[in-house]
């Protein structure tokens, strides 16, 4: 019987360095960083350091598209990022019928607007031209992470189901006043008084799976686990659910990895959390270990990081700029740890 893999054939990336999957790749690969005062303001005076996508580089939204929906600033600009790189994504992988979305999205906080929801998803399928099965579309409300949640879950529906193709993504915005004003309080940005902290950005990206008995980059079953030690925690972080997901990624792997993209933002813990991660599966990596955090180049991404840190994976692998294996890895503000890994076939 001929083994079935799932490969990537189709990426599609927005966010501050770029319009489009090959200028995102190539922005963060020369290492562009798009910092810059916004102009939300903190309470005393100074202003939020951010990184956003300008909105002259933002598509124009049907006002057909939220009629019927309570379409706030945050469900407008999501919907705005997220089109360009859908449609990109569903254009190169050549989409033509119904394919469902696994929509990773942010979590839900306390006093945040939650826009991602049936709506959203409505909303999208009817800004782009390429059929979506929005019956079984989902999405995962786990932040940073959730693309993993998403990618997993797509990965065990394609080998278990007559469906061919999959568009896992993610969206995120932190251009949202309360949430920066929370997250200020809690002294996670980084300001003028402080570089420990991250810098907040926005962002979208797709990529679209495919089962084929033909890859020319692989996908190995994605580590999902839990760290109870996380940032809204009373438990210390002793790294166990990074170190899970790390070793069951690289589990069936024949040789090192030398190749490493996380979500690592500029804030102390995940450093800490990938040392120890890490260390408890060094046997499993390459000596000269190439590892890369491009949030130093867009800021935090939220939960479209790991669709990001995907495409980014594999345009990298394709180009031959970044070697194979590559272990791709985010961790949430909450309890969830992803990780996968691609590979040459």
């Amino acid at each position: 019987m001929t083994s079935v893999n799932i490969t990537i054939t189709g990426c599609g990336m927005v966010n501050p360095v770029g319009v489009g999957a090959p200028a995102c790749a190539a922005a963060v690969r020369a290492g562009i960083n798009q910092y810059a005062d916004s102009n939300l303001i903190r309470t005393k005076g100074e202003p939020y350091k951010m990184a956003t996508v300008p909105d002259a580089c933002l598509p124009e939204i049907e006002l057909s598209a939220v009629a019927n929906v309570n379409a706030n600033f945050l469900f407008k600009r999501l919907l705005q990022l997220a089109i360009p790189a859908l449609k990109e994504a569903c254009e190169a992988a050549q989409i033509s019928a119904p394919v469902p979305v696994f929509l990773a999205v942010p979590e839900q906080r306390c006093g945040r607007p939650y826009p991602a929801l049936e709506p959203f998803l409505k909303a999208l399928s009817s800004q782009v031209d390429y059929p979506l099965d929005l019956i079984t579309s989902r999405v995962f409300p786990m932040g940073r992470s959730a693309g993993m949640n998403a990618l997993n879950e797509a990965i065990n529906l394609l080998l278990n189901s007559p469906l061919e193709r999959i568009i896992v993504g993610g969206v995120d915005s932190f251009f949202d006043l309360r949430l920066l004003s929370a997250l200020d309080a809690e002294d996670r940005l980084t300001s003028s008084r402080t570089m420990r902290g991250f810098v907040p950005g926005e962002g979208a990206a797709f990529v679209v799976l495919e089962k084929t008995a033909d890859a020319r980059l692989q996908l190995s079953n994605p580590g999902i686990a839990e760290e109870s030690g996380h940032m809204y925690s009373e438990e210390s972080c002793l790294g166990d659910g990074l170190s899970i997901v790390v070793a069951d990624a690289v589990a069936n792997l024949d040789r090192p990895v030398p190749t490493v993209l996380c979500s690592m933002n500029g804030e102390p813990g995940h450093v800490k959390e990938w040392g120890i991660a890490q260390l408890r599966n060094s046997a499993s990596f390459h000596a000269n270990l190439q590892l890369h955090h491009p949030a130093e180049c867009y800021g935090d991404l939220g939960a479209a990081t790991a669709p990001t840190l995907l495409a980014l994976s594999v345009l990298g692998l394709e180009k031959g700029y970044y070697q194979g294996p590559a272990l791709v890895w985010c961790a949430s503000d909450y309890q969830q740890r992803g990780a996968v890994v691609i590979s040459h076939s």
